[in-house]
């Protein structure tokens, strides 16, 4: 019996909403219709007027970098490299050095102490490569 009334109460409660939406409602079926098919075009035209703006600044963006990647960038030969090492293609390194404003004999020492602890590293690299293959790198 419970159940029974339950589903009264539920049928009964769907019809009154029904009855005040429609007597309350401010607009025809088709009026509202029309609304909400202005209303979701508008949206649609907003959504690809974005597209295309983000897909424009997207091939704006993709031709600068192809023409910046025209222009050869300046290489630094960092010395110290056999025939053997240049038989292999090696990436390059962009001196960026310029870039930076600050002491340029401070700069200049800075720069050769790495030069000499890039060679020390690349010394030690090399004695571990002939070593034993057991040994900790």
């Amino acid at each position: 019996m419970l159940d029974k009334q339950r589903l009264r109460t539920f049928v009964l409660g769907g019809a009154v909403g029904a009855l005040v939406g429609i007597l309350l409602a401010p607009r025809s079926g088709r009026e509202l219709r029309g609304t909400l098919s202005n209303k979701a075009g508008e949206a649609r035209e907003r959504g690809r007027e974005t597209y295309f703006g983000a897909q424009e600044q997207m091939r704006d963006r993709l031709a600068e970098v192809r023409e910046g990647s025209r222009q050869s960038p300046e290489v630094v030969d960092l010395g110290g490299s056999t025939p053997e090492e240049e038989a292999t293609p090696r990436p390059y390194l962009r001196d960026v050095s310029k870039d930076v404003v600050g002491d340029a004999e401070a700069d200049a020492e800075r720069s050769e102490e790495l030069r000499r602890k890039v060679r020390e590293t690349r010394e030690r690299l090399r004695g571990q490569e002939g070593g034993d293959p057991g040994q900790e790198r």
